[in-house]
C-alpha cells in the first residue's frame, strides 16, 4: 500500500455551536501537542478529558480515534470514528481515518467503501484517491486504479491543481531545464511540431545560464517557459497489449529457484517484455513530459504512478509480473512504481534499499548507448541488513551502511546493464548503480523502471517443504 497518513480534525475541537469553550479548546490544543510529540498515552488521556467535557463533539472523537489507531488499537479507533460519523454523517476525515484503520486490519473492501465516500464528499482529497489507486490495483481492477491516479495527477499538475506540487512548478535546475529542452526537440522532430520547437528554444534560453542548484524561477523566466512549465504538456500513448506484455519463457522455474537458492533472494534474467511492449513503453517514456521530479536525487529526473507515470501498459506489465511470479508475489500487490532517468553519462544512484517486500528493476535504454558493456547495471548486496534497521535510516546513515557492506564485499550480485534485463530481489537488500557510462543524447539517457511489491517487512512466500 502506498504511504498513507492519518487526518486529524482541522477545525477547533473546542467549538460548541458558534461559541468557543475556553477549557475545551485548551484541552484539545494540549492533546494535539502531545500527539505531535509522539506521547500517545498522554495524548489519549488529554483527549478523553476533552471528550468528558464535550461528549458529543465529533472532532474530539475523531482525534481520539487517531490516537487509538496510532497505538494499534484499531477496533477501538473504528468505534470512535463510527461515533463521530453518527454525529456528523458527512465527516470526510472520519471516513478517511476509518478506512486507514480497516486497512490495518486487512479489511480492504471496507476501506474501499469508505475511501470512495471520501472522494465523493471531497473530490480534492489527494490521499484518498492515491490510496484507492493502489487498492484497486491489488484487487486487479486496473481501470479504476487509472481513474484515481489520473485524479492525483490532476490535483498535482492539472487545471484543478492544489499546492501539492507548487514548488516543482516554480523551481528548476539547469539539468532539468536542459533535459526538457532536449525532450521538446525530440518531440518536434517526431511530430513535426513548431510548438515543441519553440518550447525547446525557450527552455534552452532559460536553462543556459540557470544555476546548477535548485533555484526559484523569476516571473520573467516563468513567462518565457509558459504557464504549463513542468506540467503534462504532452502524454504519449501507452495502451495495453492484447495477448500480454511479457515475453513467453520456459525458464520460469529456473528463475524462481535461483531467487530462492540464496536466503537473501535475488536473480536476474533477460527479455522480460515482449518486443512490442518494449517498443511502446520506451516510446511512452521518451515522449511523455512526466519527468516532474528533478530534486530527489541529483543528476536524475523521475516519475511516479501518482504523478504521471500511471498508464495502461505499465499497470498491465506490473499485473502480469505479479501473476507470472505468483509463487513469490501472489500476496504482494504493487505498492509503488517509478522511472528514473540519468541526465549525465555517469549519473549513478548511491547505496539504498526500497520500502517493499520484493523489487523488480528493468532497464529500457538501448545497449548501444552503454559505453561499458560489462558495467552500468546494478550491484546488490546479498547480505540482508538486520531486521531492526529502519528503512528511514538508509539515506541518512551512509557511513553505517558502507561499514556493514565491507564485512562481506564478495557476497554481491553484480548485474551488467542490458536493455530489457530485469533484476528481481528482496527490497531490503542494499543496492546501487554499477559505474554507468552512457553516451550523450536524449535517447541515450539511462532509464530504469522499478516496480515495488508488498510493504517493508512483508514476508515472501517460502519454498514448499516436503
Amino acid at each position: 500500500m502506498a504511504e498513507i497518513k492519518a487526518t486529524m480534525a482541522s477545525e477547533q475541537a473546542g467549538k460548541d455551536g458558534h461559541q468557543t469553550v475556553p477549557e475545551l479548546a485548551r484541552l484539545a490544543e494540549a492533546a494535539s501537542a502531545l500527539y505531535q510529540a509522539g506521547r500517545l498515552a498522554e495524548a489519549e488521556t488529554a483527549y478523553r478529558a476533552a471528550l468528558a467535557f464535550a461528549p458529543d463533539n465529533p472532532a474530539v472523537m475523531l482525534n481520539l480515534g487517531v490516537v487509538a489507531a496510532a497505538r494499534g488499537q484499531y477496533r477501538e479507533a473504528i468505534a470512535l470514528f463510527d461515533a463521530a460519523i453518527a454525529r456528523r454523517p458527512r465527516y470526510a476525515a472520519a471516513y478517511y481515518n476509518r478506512a486507514l484503520a480497516a486497512l490495518s486490519l486487512g479489511e480492504r473492501q471496507a476501506a474501499i467503501g469508505d475511501l470512495t465516500g471520501v472522494c465523493a464528499l471531497q473530490p480534492e482529497h489527494y490521499d484518498a484517491h492515491r490510496t484507492l489507486g493502489f487498492l484497486w490495483l491489488a484487487q486487479g481492477n486496473r481501470d479504476r486504479a487509472l481513474d484515481h491516479f489520473a485524479r492525483t495527477y490532476e490535483l498535482r499538475r492539472g487545471d484543478d491543481r492544489s499546492d501539492l506540487a507548487a514548488k516543482s512548478l516554480t523551481q528548476a535546475t539547469r539539468d532539468k531545464l536542459l533535459h526538457d529542452a532536449e525532450q521538446f526537440r525530440f518531440l518536434a522532430g517526431r511530430h513535426q511540431s513548431q510548438r515543441f520547437a519553440a518550447l525547446a528554444r525557450a527552455y534552452e534560453d532559460v536553462g543556459r545560464d540557470f544555476p546548477e542548484t535548485l533555484e526559484t524561477l523569476s516571473a520573467r523566466q516563468i513567462d518565457r517557459l509558459g504557464e504549463d512549465y513542468n506540467g503534462p504538456i504532452h502524454l504519449g500513448a501507452a495502451a495495453e497489449i492484447a495477448g500480454g506484455a511479457l515475453s513467453a519463457r520456459s525458464d520460469l522455474g529456473v528463475i524462481v529457484g535461483a531467487f530462492r537458492a540464496n536466503p537473501a533472494g535475488a536473480v536476474t534474467f533477460d527479455d522480460l517484455l515482449s518486443p512490442e511492449a518494449l517498443k511502446r513503453l520506451k516510446a511512452f517514456l521518451l515522449e511523455s513530459t512526466i519527468w516532474h521530479d528533478f530534486n530527489h536525487i541529483g543528476g536524475f529526473v523521475a516519475s511516479y504512478l501518482e504523478d504521471g507515470l500511471a498508464c495502461p501498459l505499465i499497470l498491465q506489465i506490473a499485473a502480469e509480473i505479479r501473476s507470472r511470479f505468483a509463487v513469490l508475489l501472489e500476496q504482494q500487490p504493487l505498492t509503488q512504481a517509478w522511472a528514473f532517468k540519468g541526465l549525465k553519462p555517469a549519473s549513478a544512484i548511491d547505496i539504498h534499499a526500497d520500502d517493499g517486500a520484493v523489487s523488480l528493476n528493468l532497464w529500457l535504454t538501448p545497449d548501444a548507448a552503454n559505453r561499458k558493456p560489462d558495467r552500468g547495471g546494478l550491484v546488490v548486496s546479498m547480505i540482508p541488513p538486520p531486521d531492526d534497521w529502519s528503512i528511514g535510516d538508509y539515506a541518512a546513515d551512509q557511513e553505517r551502511i558502507a561499514a556493514f557492506l565491507q564485512r562481506a564485499p564478495q557476497q554481491r550480485l553484480t548485474v551488467p546493464y542490458r536493455e530489457n534485463r530485469a533484476v528481481l530481489f528482496r527490497s531490503r537488500l542494499f543496492h546501487w548503480s554499477d559505474a554507468p557510462e552512457f553516451a550523450d543524447g536524449y535517447e541515450n539517457h539511462r532509464i530504469n523502471l522499478t516496480l515495488i511489491y508488498g510493504r517493508g517487512g512483508t514476508a515472501v512466500a517460502p519454498a514448499a517443504r516436503p
